[in-house]
């Protein structure tokens, strides 16, 4: 007997789509076809409405000191269609050692309402650590060259290159570069975009000698796209941008003040315009959150004290639909920045896919309606988004984790079932 059958879905990849009926049982889908015959404990019609893998974001910050709890952050995960959360290594403690990794991994399995997996970050004086969290199941090394959190000199950078294992996601901004005498709430100009472009450049430096494969996190200006772009297919680089990187800019940034202080900030409305130029010929291979919850009354306090963070993971689908609604890209590209291509760079291989044994994690929307986005539908415990009173499209009719039903049109459904921990290779 099947746990779940939904019937005549159509369902998206970058490859195309397919009507077909999709049936679950034990976490893992068990049959795409044209029928699924026999018996399930529950059948959905999906006629007319649109299926896609689990959207995995790959930049999260969950737990203290942030607003969002393990619990609060994947609600609003799961409201928004996000099935797993990848957690970065900033938080208390500061995932820097094989303790502090299985501190952070026992609040998950305790909270976590989608799945989750982990960064291990790197210091530059825990070359030892880093392996063993990789040993233990981490699923790639950070490494943050300026900003908040644990960060490394580009001398380090070089050595983790030449010795550290495991994939290495960088946030290129180079801390060197940060302008303390700008003007005080010029955050794009105290953190200026040429820290993130040199950043990239000594970046590519070290992917063409070592040949080793790195992820870029969160692009934002063109300048880094016009180093990158001539090399894409050539060099092991894989990149991503933030949802408030492709829909807010330092001119927002202005109008609301601190709450949209941010790392990287938010650029000129020409980055932010040249982000999608380059998301829709396919030189961006990924979008993720960056989701850093604060309540409002720890931003609205004076720059230099304001925290840097937007929370995002409720709104990433949202606002991605509302770009395919206008036509800004395909509902095929959308499910590969959104699901294949996280999987992907990870080595998720049961995850971001629709194929007979891949993990259950499916997301089910409609297309065509935008609605307005209430504050009082949120479940992040910041209590806010920049985007509140913005047309958006819905969050989507449908969330399944592991083959549970687990939210539906922003609305928990299932607040007793636990997400597993990802691994590499799996």
């Amino acid at each position: 007997m099947y746990d779940l059958v939904i019937e005549d879905a159509t369902i998206v990849s970058s490859q195309g789509r397919l009507v077909a009926d999709i049936a679950t049982k034990g976490g893992t889908i068990a049959y795409v076809g044209p029928r699924a015959r026999g018996r399930a404990k529950n059948r959905i019609s999906a006629i007319g409405k649109f299926l896609m893998p689990g959207i995995i974001d790959l930049n999260v910050q969950l737990g203290a000191p942030f607003a969002d709890s393990w619990a609060s952050g994947t609600r609003s995960a799961a409201a928004g269609g996000v099935t797993t959360v990848i957690a970065t290594g900033l938080g208390e403690p500061n995932t820097i050692s094989r303790a502090a990794l299985r501190k952070r991994r026992k609040e998950a399995k305790a909270n976590a309402r989608v799945n989750f997996g982990f960064w291990a970050a790197a210091t530059g004086s825990n070359d030892d650590q880093v392996k063993a969290m990789l040993d233990d199941g981490a699923l790639a090394v950070e490494v943050r060259l300026g900003g908040d959190g644990p960060t490394i000199d580009t001398d380090t950078l070089a050595r983790l290159f030449a010795e550290s294992p495991g994939l290495l996601g960088i946030y290129p901004e180079l801390g060197e570069f940060f302008n303390d005498d700008a003007e005080e709430g010029m955050h794009n100009q105290i953190r200026p975009p040429e820290a993130s472009e040199e950043g990239v450049r000594r970046i590519i430096s070290l992917v063409k000698k070592h040949n080793r494969r790195v992820h870029i996190c969160n692009l934002t200006t063109a300048a880094e796209l016009h180093l990158l772009d001539p090399l894409k297919g050539d060099l092991p680089i894989s990149t991503g941008v933030t949802p408030h990187h492709l829909f807010l800019n330092a001119e927002s940034h202005q109008k609301l003040g601190h709450r949209l202080k941010c790392e990287p900030p938010l650029r000129d409305e020409l980055d932010r315009r040249s982000l999608w130029t380059a998301l829709k010929r396919q030189r961006i291979d990924a979008v993720s959150s960056n989701h850093r919850a604060w309540t409002l009354a720890s931003k609205e306090v004076p720059y230099l004290e304001a925290p840097n963070g937007i929370p995002g993971l409720e709104s990433t689908f949202c606002l991605m639909m509302f770009a395919v609604h206008h036509g800004r890209i395909g509902l095929e590209r959308m499910v590969e920045l959104l699901s294949e291509a996280p999987a992907a760079i990870l080595g998720l291989g049961s995850k971001g896919r629709i194929d007979k044994g891949a993990d259950a994690d499916l997301v089910l929307f409609s297309e065509g309606t935008l609605e307005r986005l209430d504050r009082s539908g949120l479940h992040s415990e910041s209590g806010w988004s920049p985007y509140v009173g913005r047309e958006v499209s819905p969050r989507p009719d449908l969330v399944v984790v592991n083959g549970n039903i687990v939210a539906a049109r922003g609305e928990i459904m299932d607040d007793k079932s636990r997400g597993t921990e990802v691994r590499s290779g799996t």
